[in-house]
């Protein structure tokens, strides 16, 4: 088992919602057969150059996909409040 987090880096919220969306789809998640209920495994994360991050660690992904994964993505610093 690897502590490695995979992750796929997207030029848009929606476009890594597309993903998320397809693979609660696939896992049969209760939101895609009742209508509400979880609906993604992972949910994207803004990185600090303004795309988004989502963990696809055990999604069904393509082959360009996996050759597209990434195991370091820059998360911004969090704001004080």
């Amino acid at each position: 088992m690897s502590d490695t987090t995979n992750y796929l880096i997207y030029d848009t919220l929606e476009d890594a919602l597309v993903k998320a969306d397809a693979e609660g789809l696939r896992r049969g998640y209760a939101y895609h057969r009742v209508g509400s209920g979880t609906r993604y495994s992972t949910y994207p994360n803004e990185t600090a150059d303004n795309k988004f991050a989502l963990v696809v660690d055990g999604y069904e992904l393509t082959e360009d996909e996996e050759a597209s994964i990434v195991t370091s993505v820059t998360f911004p610093a969090p704001e004080d409040v």
